[in-house]
């Protein structure tokens, strides 16, 4: 039992800490960013998939332990692959580390039931998956480097091919249950796929939205509290699949991650929302675990980890790449799929009928809710022309001219622009044009803005909007709804100009006149981070996600071993952090930005 459990923790920690995250952010520096990485994404999957098939192709309960032990081995390796390695050595360690993974889980699911038997084997799947999260929680591992942890992974792999030669298999013989045969087959394929897909968007969107990964991986009190409700909820999961209610557990999966998102949307406290959405991965993925490990079929276990695992990944990060929240209709859709595959699944479970009801009212009201929001911008571009904001800001950058680019970038085709009703080309530019300005400022920096300019932005000449905000007048929302749709599609490619930038020579070489950079730090920055520092602006009592206090805090978007933390510390406030409410200054020239970053670093003990 306990080599069992081991050998789930070496997998399931080799695969979090290391495949999911530590492999990518030691390719990004070398493949040019996360969008480069996609054909590297692409071999690792497919290498999952195939180590898949072969495992199951080649599995005999004789030589369990041998093919387990040699796929933590090939775990190891493809680690030791990725230290140091460049880009040709990370695309080895890429199809290593997927065939072998992909080996890896087969081989134990499909050996584990005659190793612990049937009766305690959901507790064993439970404790072994919760375990796993929790540690990769654990502060000092959760915010080590890439380096650091693909050490630990390698560590990991070797103690489970330790693990491999204390299991004991004996006679084993597949179920045949309802749940293993080929209708259930089938309908728990779909469910797991639902899940993996939906699992998948949602942690891409937390990933990559600043302030939602703020709040769900910052501090280690969070952390603890995520690695406490991992390893409790999974735990839930394993008694409750001993109990032989698999069913049970994956509809509380997907009603807990759906209901994460709705908690988000209904604006309710994110702490509720991070605690659904823990417990649904941590329930479903125990079920992933235990689901072809008691049936004990090797092409059922290779066929759903292909399918749900690999696939489903890929299908729900591909779907969320633009977004910064899960679309109502993709909440209900996965919902309604994981409870009608129930009902095929066991006619007899018709106490799900209204659970899968509410999911498809939820499908259905879906695109009229998109609708609204389609008729909130609308309002919100009458508000614009009502207001006069076209006298002082400008929709439209010259393509060619580099500064305009640079600042407001990118351009797009004239076209466009002359095919609205009317066309808002603007006709001069007393402020900042706004063509892109939802991937440049998010909306909660837009109301703080809109309601009073010269508090968020020192020497504004812009008049105050506050009126537009008054109890009943829907104005500001709809006004704040239209200026976040504009551009929103181009954040990918602004994020890319953003990362190619560098501060000149001159700048970085430039004397640092501490007084006037200091000065320029109050005047520019103390709104939010307070005159030295310390988070404590008179803006920062009003934002979701407060400023740091340089003086205590680690870094928050500055990794450790950043080898030009000086540059890196000025395009972040040359461009700011999408997303968030920390805005770019654009419009400052090189050395003033290297300034600012040499002030700030200066704050930062």
């Amino acid at each position: 039992m306990a080599a069992a459990v081991a050998a789930i923790v070496a997998t399931y920690g080799y695969f979090l800490l290391f495949a999911e995250f530590a492999f990518l952010e030691l390719a990004k520096p070398l493949f040019g960013g996360e969008l480069a990485l996609r054909p590297l994404l692409a071999v690792l999957g497919a290498g999952g998939v195939i180590g898949s098939l072969l495992a199951a192709q080649g599995f005999t309960l004789r030589r369990f332990r041998g093919a387990l032990a040699g796929g933590f081995v090939g775990c190891a390796l493809g680690a030791a692959l990725a230290l140091g390695a460049g880009q040709t050595g990370l695309w080895l360690a890429g199809a290593v580390v997927g065939l072998s993974l992909g080996w890896t889980t087969v081989v134990l699911s499909s050996g584990l039931r005659a190793t612990v038997g049937g009766r305690r084997l959901g507790l064993c799947c439970g404790l072994g998956t919760g375990l796993a999260y929790a540690a990769c929680n654990i502060p000092l591992v959760f915010a080590a480097p890439p380096q650091v942890q693909t050490v630990i992974a390698l560590v990991l792999a070797a103690g489970g091919a330790l693990a491999a030669g204390l299991m004991q298999p004996g006679a084993l013989v597949a179920a045949n249950e309802p749940d293993h045969t080929p209708r259930g087959w089938f309908s728990w394929g779909v469910i797991f796929l639902a899940l993996v897909w939906l699992d998948s968007a949602g942690f891409y969107i937390l990933q990559h939205t600043p302030e939602l990964r703020e709040q769900t991986w910052s501090g280690g009190w969070t952390l603890f509290g995520n690695a406490f409700t991992h390893l409790l909820g999974a735990l839930l999961a394993g008694w409750a699949l001993d109990a032989r209610r698999l069913g049970v557990t994956a509809l509380l999966a997907v009603v807990f991650l759906v209901g994460a998102d709705l908690l988000l949307r209904a604006g309710g406290t994110f702490a509720g929302a991070r605690v659904c959405y823990t417990l649904g991965v941590s329930a479903y993925s125990v079920a992933l675990v235990y689901y072809p490990a008691f049936g004990a079929r090797p092409w059922v276990a290779a066929g759903l980890f292909a399918v749900a695992g690999w696939a489903g990944s890929a299908l729900g990060i591909g779907m969320v790449q633009d977004l910064h929240v899960i679309p109502l209709s993709f909440s209900g859709l996965a919902g309604a799929v994981v409870g009608a595959a129930l009902l095929v699944r066991r006619r007899r479970l018709h106490r799900a009928t209204p659970v899968v009801l509410i999911f498809l009212t939820a499908l259905w009201f879906s695109p009229r809710a998109a609708r609204a929001d389609e008729a909130l911008v609308a309002q919100g571009r009458e508000v614009y022309v009502a207001e006069g904001c076209i006298n002082c800001h400008s929709q439209f950058l010259r393509p060619g001219v580099t500064q305009e680019i640079l600042w407001w970038g990118p351009a797009r085709a004239l076209a466009e622009s002359l095919a609205e009703n009317p066309p808002l080309l603007g006709l001069r530019r007393q402020g900042p044009d706004l063509t892109n300005v939802g991937n440049r400022r998010t909306p909660e920096w837009q109301r703080l803005h809109l309601i009073a300019p010269g508090s968020v932005s020192p020497g504004s000449r812009m008049p105050g909007y506050a009126h537009l905000f008054a109890p009943g007048d829907e104005r500001g929302d709809a006004l704040v709804a239209y200026l976040a749709s504009l551009g929103a599609g181009t954040l990918p490619a602004r994020l890319e100009l953003a990362a190619a930038w560098t501060p000149t020579g001159a700048a970085l070489q430039a004397n640092f006149d501490e007084t006037k950079t200091r000065g320029l730090f109050v005047q520019l920055c103390a709104s939010c981070h307070g005159p030295t520092g310390r988070g404590d602006g008179p803006l920062a009592a009003k934002l979701t996600v407060k400023p740091p206090d340089f003086a205590l805090k680690e870094w928050r978007h500055l990794r450790a071993d950043e080898p030009a933390p000086l540059v890196a510390a000025a395009r972040i406030i040359k461009f700011g952090l999408p997303g968030s409410a920390m805005a770019g200054h654009e419009y400052l020239d090189d050395e003033t930005v290297v300034a600012l970053a040499r002030q700030v670093t200066a704050l930062h003990r």
